[in-house]
Order: structure tokens, then sequence, then C-alpha cells
């Protein structure tokens, strides 16, 4: 009697002459669950603020400010990503330890517990049980760190790529998908709760089918990818952030998400102060800047299979550099859309290529942190973001994309350095193959390399 296949196992991959065309099992999953977990997660947004902000919605006494309304609207925000800071690398963490599905259904589960604490909140116009709510879902939502962990284990050294670009298109599609569902819900219902009700039925459904299509893998999964690091101890979330082969790459994951979060934190506000843009509006604008993100992530995929990943670096993070400098030159919507575009192209790309680079530098029993910590520190820029953002705009809120283009240029830089330090290593070996004698390349570690 043969053994259950391993939901992490490479028996899960498609027939080999047709992985262009076709994703394996797992992989479909991982798709789905990635989709319905960023759906779940971004279909409230659009009514955190009307339901705080409007004197109508009742939530609070009319004898608060406006300043106090908003004042308490920014903390309700912001508790989620600051618990998710240090709640995804342990989820990360844990996944290595315990194993990737049993940690990504508990993940699911406190998200849902979180939704329906909050939507609680919402239906008993209670700030404190909502904030509790926003709370538990922002330490348990590490969901999306887990299944891209499950994806490198699973995943050879050409497929990791579009592996990620396929992830990359499901969140794409959750940041679309999830907002729209959400203002309709609210809109059609006249019930601010009915979102957090429904977010934590979309996230039961999630679990309930990562439970019956996915199973559980080894513990520590060897990667057949040549270019994971050899199996190592695991370290505290601190000592893998400052480790001498990963610190690098955390880096140029800060400047590339560093960007996108300055993009994205001050895209609104500049609409509106420069054209004075409706919500209306504003939406079309988003939805227009998802598509090219979209088409970023599927042309990545393809560039993955020609380029190596520090050429995908800097030709991401060059172009998204040029549309965010662009976005605030243009006058019209046309003129807006164009620098779409090479910002949402440039901005998937370059993602992808941070995460790739990530995975492949850290060893088989440390994707799960690795990533966890990855999806921790584009919390972090979120909070930089913010915070230098905040100085910036009392001067002009056009500087907040000045520097964040300029972040973006650093990044693709660091690939530049990056794929400079990778070439040296290639060159002395050929020179040691050509000096020395083939009696002697075992000697010198060469043997597993010869022709």
């Amino acid at each position: 009697m043969s053994a259950p296949q391993s939901a992490l196992s490479p028996a899960n991959e498609p027939v080999r002459g047709y992985r262009r065309l076709l994703i394996s099992p797992t992989m479909a999953v991982l798709f789905v669950t990635v989709f319905l977990s960023v759906a779940g997660f971004s279909l409230p947004s659009p009514v955190f603020a009307p339901l705080l902000l409007e004197p109508q919605s009742g939530f609070f006494p009319l004898s608060v400010t406006d300043v106090e309304r908003k004042i308490w609207l920014g903390v309700l925000i912001a508790v989620y990503p600051l618990l998710q800071l240090f709640g995804a690398p342990w989820l990360g963490r844990m996944s290595d330890r315990y194993g990737r599905k049993s940690m990504l259904l508990l993940s699911l589960l406190g998200v849902a517990a979180g939704y329906l604490v909050m939507a609680l909140g919402m239906a008993q116009h209670s700030l404190l049980v909502m904030l509790l709510g926003r709370m538990i879902e922002g330490w348990f939502c590490g969901n999306v760190a887990i299944a891209q962990a499950m994806a490198a284990d699973i995943s050879s050294h050409e497929e990791r790529p579009r592996h990620f670009a396929l992830l990359s298109i499901a969140m794409n599609l959750g940041w679309v998908v999830g907002p729209i569902i959400g203002g309709y819900v609210a809109s059609w219902t006249g019930e601010f709760s009915m979102v957090g009700w429904l977010a934590a039925g979309l996230v039961l459904l999630n679990a309930l089918f990562a439970q019956l299509a996915l199973q559980e893998g080894q513990r520590t999964v060897v990667s057949s990818d040549p270019d994971i690091t050899p199996s190592v101890p695991q370290q505290g979330n601190w000592q893998l952030l400052v480790a001498a082969h990963l610190r690098p790459l955390f880096i140029l994951t800060v400047l590339s998400y560093a960007t996108v979060q300055l993009y994205f934190t001050y895209f609104n506000m500049w609409l509106v102060d420069r054209f004075t843009y409706s919500p209306v509006e504003l939406a079309h604008c988003a939805v227009l800047v998802s598509v090219p993100m979209m088409l970023g992530s599927w042309l990545g995929s393809r560039m993955a299979s020609r380029f190596d990943n520090t050429t995908l670096g800097i030709v991401g993070h060059s172009v998204m550099a040029l549309g965010v400098l662009l976005f605030i030159f243009p006058e019209q919507l046309w003129g807006l859309a164009l620098t779409f575009l090479p910002a949402g192209i440039g901005m998937t790309i370059g993602e992808l290529a941070t995460a790739v680079a990530v995975s492949k530098a850290a060893s088989a029993r440390q994707q799960g942190q690795a990533m966890g910590l990855c999806r921790g520190l584009t919390v972090a820029c979120e909070i930089l973001a913010v915070a230098l953002g905040s100085m910036l705009v009392i001067f002009n809120v056009a500087l907040t994309f000045v520097l964040a283009a300029l972040f973006s240029a650093l990044c693709a830089l660091g690939f530049l350095r990056l794929r400079r330090q990778q070439a040296q290593p290639q060159v002395s070996e050929l020179l040691l193959r050509r000096h020395i004698p083939r009696v002697l390349w075992k000697d010198v570690g060469l043997e597993r390399k010869g022709e």
C-alpha cells in the first residue's frame, strides 16, 4: 500500500510536458486560498471611514468631534498592521516547525474569529470590541506568508517565479473583488456589520476548502531546488533578519515595499488634492492601477523563464520608479492611466523579484519564517510610509512620490550590485576549470558541477 502523496510533494506537479500550460493541484488550491484570504481582508475596507466619520451612522455620540473621529479611525486601521508585524513572522516560523497546513488552518480560523468579533463590535457600536477584533485579525493574518512557503516547498528552480507570480495575481484579484463586494453589500443591506459577518463567512469557507483540498506535508521540507540554501538550524526572527546571506535581501525588500506603500498611501490624497476626485472616480483609478499589476504578475512569470532573478529586480524597480515619478505630472485621467502601466507592472515584477530572492537564499527549514518576515516587513514599510509621508505632505504631497521613486531606483541599483556579486564566483569557477586538471576538480569542489 503506497503512502499518501504530500501536498508539498513534487508528485502533485502536472505532467512535465504541460507545465507551461497547467498548474499543480496544490498551486490551484493555494491560488484560491490566497484570493479568498485577500478578498476577505479587503472586503470591510470601504465601510470603516463612513462608519466612524459620518455622524448619521450613529456609531459615535454626536458630541464626538470630527478630529476625534479621524484619530480613532487611524487607530482602528493601525492596530491591524501593528499586530501583523509580529504575528506573520511567528506563524511562518511555526509552520516550519509544525507543518504548513495546520498553521494555515490556525491562521484562517484566527482571522475568522477576528472578523466575528469585529462584526459584533460594529453591530453594537462598540469601538473597544472592534479594536479587539482588528487585533485578533492582525495577529493571525499570516496565511499569505504560509502559502508562499508552501509554493516554495513544491517549486523547482524554474517553477518558483511562476508559482510566486500566480500568488501575486491571486492577491491583486482579491484586492479588486473584496472592496467591490464590501461596498455593494453595505449599500444594499444598509448594515455595516453585514460586511464583517460576510468576511468571516468567506474566511471560514476558505478554511474548509483548504482542509478538504490540501494534505499535510512533512514538517521540515527539503526542496528540490538546488538554489535553496542547505538546511540549517532554525534561528530566531531577529537572527534570521540580520543573517549575512539574507540581510541585503531584506533591505531590498524594505526599499521595494516602501515604494509601494508610499505610492498607495498618498494615492487618493494626491488625486483629491490635485483633481478633487469623488469616491467613485477614486474607485475607477484603483481598478485602473490594479489591471497593470495583474498584467505585471503574468509578465514577470514569463520573464523569469528567460532571465535570472536579478534582471527581474533591476527591470521591475526601474520601471516602477519611472511610473511612480510620472504620476505627479498628468493633468487628465488618460494621462494618469498611462502612468499606471509602468507603476503597476513594475510593482508586481519588483515584488516578485524580492520574494523569490529571499526564498532562494533561505534554507528549506526557514521558508515559512523567511516569508513571514517578508510579510512583516511590508507592514513595517506601511508604518514607515506614513511616518515619512506625514512630514513631506506639509510641504507638498508630490514629494512623497519623488521619495518613492528614489527608493525604487535604489532597489534597482541594489539588484544590479547583487548581479555583479553573483557573476564573480562564476568567473572564478571558469578560470579554475581552465587551469586545473579535471582529475583535481573533486578536491576543489568542482566535480558536482562538471560536465
